[in-house]
């Protein structure tokens, strides 16, 4: 007789079904629905009237830092796989809300690759490369831009770094330091790490950045010919364009400066080490602030989302000017954070601003995706040890209920066989009297004790304990057991939502 419980097993299958589909597609087609573009700033008054007055999209994306096997040195290399596979998986999610959001342009802020300073082959950084691109495809209608970061083109010389990282970054993903204008802004991407590089040779040499003299082609030089072009342009045409500053490492804070309720936990403390530098020197944050003048700044690096306001003064002079710095969060759930995310940016054209007064040029927000090792830890794992138990339990009590069945049924034989030995008692006696023979004499059938000896107290607990526990793996022939019926049913529950994530997987990569 089967010990299953159908009704349980159709429940949990249920359950496990819209579980499983929440927490690997819904929550982040719920988390992203829930994050809009801040257009809102710029139509408080009324509604954009031409195509052209539509407020430029920009999606900010910062430190993807897709993994390799170099990534956790002490992790095992299953362990360090199996990483990969979910991480990746995670970015694919996280790009495909991101990208449903129909941005103009997207900018990556950095560290696009873990390994991507390695001394690796070249082949080698192809196939990371072309993973990377897998991870994130570009739509030819929507143009990527890139500025790189430590884990791109390094940070100092190390012995894991390569010599060729910086060519083989400018042939992948483009220019070092550029100034594109989009929407009556200009975006200044800043190379950073090759920033903070001449910083060390400057205070290696003892000089102020007065006495500096910029190294040809390097970011500090790009600052000052940007400078100087756009107080040229500003002549010209008596105005300025807004300028968007975005840069991978941080600028210089004070130690302990809060980030602001968005983040997680800590801040972001000025600190250096082999291959990183936390924020920029404070005197090279101040030269940036000065020379580019920037309405805004976005950096990278930190992982977690922090937001810093910057005060300085136009070359030093004149009024003290606020600048609003935001540090993005990490789109990889690997970056130790639980909530990674990205930022949208809208920015308004000049057909907007001519036409009416905004009360600024341009907008963002922080979008957050899932926890995703918290639906591992908070919610998968609790409800695994809960659905296994109800499952242990259902057969449990099944093979109690089944043994009562059985047991009813050999009494009712006991009672039958009793029954049936009396009638051919009584028959066999009635046949006695028929015959006249008194010599001949048949047996009686005698019916069975009525009197048990009671077991004692010790052999009855025995009896009760183990030969339950002994049911569990042995039953009687063409009867299945407790161990079998319940890893049965696992197999009958699970195959369901393993089927769904199998499904909702090949639906991300495809």
């Amino acid at each position: 007789m089967a010990t299953r419980c159908p009704s349980v097993l159709n429940l949990l299958r249920i359950f496990w079904v819209f579980l499983t589909f929440w927490c690997e597609i819904g929550i982040f087609y719920h988390s992203a629905w829930k994050c809009n573009w801040p257009d809102s700033e710029f139509s408080k008054l009324e509604a954009p009237t031409t195509q052209d007055e539509l407020p430029y999209h920009i999606l900010l994306v910062a430190d993807p830092q897709i993994l390799d096997e170099r990534s956790y040195p002490g992790r095992p290399a299953f362990a360090t796989y199996l990483s990969r596979l979910v991480t990746d998986l995670n970015l694919r999610k996280s790009w495909r809300m991101a990208i449903r959001k129909e941005p103009d342009a997207v900018v990556f802020l950095g560290d696009m690759m873990d390994g991507g300073r390695s001394d690796i082959p070249d082949d080698e950084y192809e196939q990371y490369h072309a993973r990377f691109r897998n991870i994130f495809p570009q739509d030819s209608d929507i143009p990527q831009l890139f500025i790189p970061g430590n884990h791109d083109t390094g940070l100092g010389r190390t012995a894991q770094s390569s010599t060729t990282a910086r060519y083989r970054y400018l042939s992948h993903f483009g220019d070092f330091n550029t100034a594109v204008s989009i929407a009556n802004h200009t975006l200044v991407l800043l190379d950073a790490p090759n920033l903070v590089e001449e910083d060390y040779k400057r205070s290696g040499a003892g000089v102020s950045y007065k006495e500096w003299k910029p190294i040809p082609g390097g970011s500090l030089q790009f600052v000052h010919d940007f400078a100087t072009e756009t107080d040229a342009l500003a002549e010209k045409e008596g105005k300025r364009d807004p300028v968007v500053l975005l840069t991978h490492i941080p600028l210089y804070r004070p130690d302990g400066s809060s980030c602001g309720p968005l983040r997680e936990k800590g801040t972001i403390r000025p600190g250096v080490g082999i291959g990183y530098q936390n924020t920029l020197g404070k005197s090279t944050t101040q030269l940036i602030l000065e020379t580019i003048q920037p309405s805004v700044v976005f950096s990278g690096d930190d992982h977690d989302y922090c937001e810093y306001r910057h005060k300085y003064s136009s070359k030093g002079e004149g009024p003290v000017r606020i600048v609003r710095e935001v540090s993005i969060k990490s789109i990889s759930m690997a970056m130790g954070i639980r909530r990674p995310g990205f930022q949208l940016l809208s920015l308004a054209p000049a057909e907007l601003t001519e036409r009416r007064v905004v009360p600024s040029t341009f907008a963002d927000t922080p979008c957050f995706m899932p926890d995703q090792i918290g639906i591992y830890l908070k919610i998968y794992i609790p409800l695994l040890i809960v659905s296994l138990l109800i499952l242990f339990i259902s057969n449990t009590l099944g093979v109690r209920r089944n043994a009562a069945l059985f047991s009813a049924g050999a009494r009712e034989e006991r009672r039958s066989s009793r029954f049936s030995s009396r009638r051919l008692h009584i028959r066999l006696q009635l046949n006695t009297e028929d015959i006249n023979d008194s010599d001949v004499l048949l047996p009686s059938v005698t019916s069975p004790s009525k009197t048990r000896e009671r077991p004692s107290t010790l052999r009855y607990i025995y009896t009760r304990t183990f030969g339950w526990i002994r049911s569990c793996f042995s039953r009687p022939s063409g009867k299945r057991t407790i161990v079998g019926d319940f890893l049965r049913d696992i197999r009958d529950v699970a195959m369901f939502p393993i089927g769904l994530f199998v499904a909702i997987t090949w639906f991300v990569i495809r």
